[in-house]
Parts: C-alpha cells; sequence; structure tokens
C-alpha cells in the first residue's frame, strides 16, 4: 500500500474499534444507534479504501450497501423505535458502565494476544485488520449478552456483524457480494421484525425488557 491509503485504512480502523468500545458507555440508546452508524461509515470507509488499493471493484458496491443499510436505514429505524416506545435509556443493565469498560479493554487484548500474532503469517497485506475485527465481533456479542433491553441487543448483533464484515475484508478482500448481500437484507428484515415484535411487547407488558420472554418461558 502507498503511505496515503495505510494510514487512512489505520484511521478507519482505529474508529470501528474505538465505536465499538464507546458502544459500552452508552446509557441513552439513541447515543448508541449513533455511535453504530459511526462505526458502519469507518468500516465502509475501510472496504473503500481496500477496494482502491486493490482494485476490487465489487468492495465499492459493499461500501456503497454498507452506507445505505447499516449507516442510513438501520440507525433510521432503531431511533424510530426507541422514539415510538419510549425507551430513552438503558437500566438494570447485568453489567455497569465501568464493567463493560473494563471487559471491553479485556476482550481487546484478549483478540491482540490471540490473533496478533496469527496475522503477520497470512499473506494479505490487509490481514493486520482481522485482530481488530475479532475484537469488535467479541465486544458486540458482550454488549448483546449483559444488556437487557431488546433494542440494544440488537445493536450488539450488528456491531458483530461489523466485525465480521471487518474480518471478511481483512482474509478475502470481501465476503463474496452476494453473501453480504444476502447478510445486509437479514439484518433489515432482523430490525423490522424487531421493531414490531417490541411493540407487541410495548401494547402486552408496556416495557421492552427481553426477561419478558424468558418469564413467558416459565
Amino acid at each position: 500500500m502507498t503511505p496515503l491509503p495505510v494510514q487512512a485504512l489505520d484511521i478507519a480502523a482505529a474508529v470501528v474499534l474505538v465505536t465499538a468500545w464507546v458502544s459500552l458507555l452508552h446509557r441513552r440508546i439513541e447515543a448508541l444507534v449513533d455511535t453504530y452508524a459511526i462505526q458502519s461509515a469507518a468500516v465502509a470507509l475501510t472496504a473503500g479504501l481496500v477496494a482502491y488499493e486493490y482494485r476490487a471493484p465489487d468492495l465499492y458496491l459493499l461500501a456503497g450497501l454498507t452506507v445505505a443499510v447499516n449507516v442510513v436505514a438501520l440507525p433510521g429505524l432503531l431511533r424510530r423505535v426507541v422514539r415510538v416506545l419510549g425507551v430513552p435509556r438503558m437500566v438494570n443493565m447485568y453489567a455497569s458502565v465501568r464493567e463493560s469498560a473494563l471487559i471491553g479493554l479485556a476482550l481487546l487484548l484478549l483478540s491482540v494476544w490471540v490473533v496478533g500474532p496469527i496475522a503477520p503469517f497470512a499473506e494479505i497485506p490487509s490481514a493486520g485488520l482481522l485482530p481488530i475485527a475479532v475484537a469488535v465481533v467479541l465486544i458486540g456479542f458482550f454488549l448483546l449478552v449483559s444488556r437487557r433491553k431488546a433494542v440494544t441487543q440488537v445493536v450488539g448483533l450488528l456491531v458483530m456483524n461489523n466485525g465480521v464484515f471487518l474480518a471478511g475484508i481483512a482474509l478475502t478482500y470481501g465476503l463474496g457480494l452476494l453473501v453480504e448481500l444476502g447478510l445486509a437484507a437479514n439484518l433489515l428484515v432482523l430490525a423490522i421484525v424487531a421493531r414490531i415484535f417490541l411493540q407487541r411487547m410495548k401494547e402486552s407488558f408496556d416495557h421492552v425488557d427481553a426477561d419478558a420472554l424468558r418469564a413467558l418461558e416459565g
């Protein structure tokens, strides 16, 4: 890579990682959604830079798709869910903000320790993104399991998807256009279903705790 794309790629990857960690610090759900949108924009920029440097035109389309779906459509839909259902803040989290921040840092160090030594053996120059991608997946998973509000759990799943996408860029210059199109479509459907589901929960139980599902199972 030439120096400018390398520097830009490093900055974009750093933004993806930092926004993943910052997502653990939010109490306001709309702020969490905004952070996810910023992260998705950084992922799209990463895809565009790799596409430019390695002349991979499919990645340009994937970058545009990421902007349209993950930066615009999904965050807009999730913001509307938050406003309609009146759930502006996260309460009764399984892990406090301080605990979440420390666990997020631990997951980052774990990714660097486990995956970092493997990345140099890859023959693809962008494989250096792999430890960051794994850290983002792990942080997204922790966000998914440590929050009680169903909206925040959806965001955790979407953060994990950004990490998987970044890993695909790191290892293969993209996971393949058809796979990513299908994944993006599934995530959009997931958000729509989540909206309907949360509305039903609001009507029936007057809250949106995911614990309501476990109560129903009993």
